[in-house]
């Protein structure tokens, strides 16, 4: 399993950009699912716990919402 990124390598979420689509293209992108829900209708967040860095989320956000 690879390691965790340091947090400055840790994508997040611009809340002023993301749409908070119901099927977030980002999320499916994410393999370990590390772009979570809290509320339907706000944004995801990183969860960096789980996060490992590969960014393929950053470009799948057809919102550019995802920020490396």
């Amino acid at each position: 399993m690879p390691e965790h990124p340091p947090p400055s390598k840790i994508p997040r979420v611009d809340p002023a950009l993301c749409q908070a689509c119901r099927n977030c293209v980002a999320r499916q992108a994410c393999k370990v699912k590390a772009l979570l829900v809290i509320d339907p209708g706000e944004p995801p967040f990183v969860d960096g716990n789980l996060c490992y860095g590969c960014m393929a989320c950053v470009p799948a956000c057809p919102y550019g919402a995802i920020i490396s």
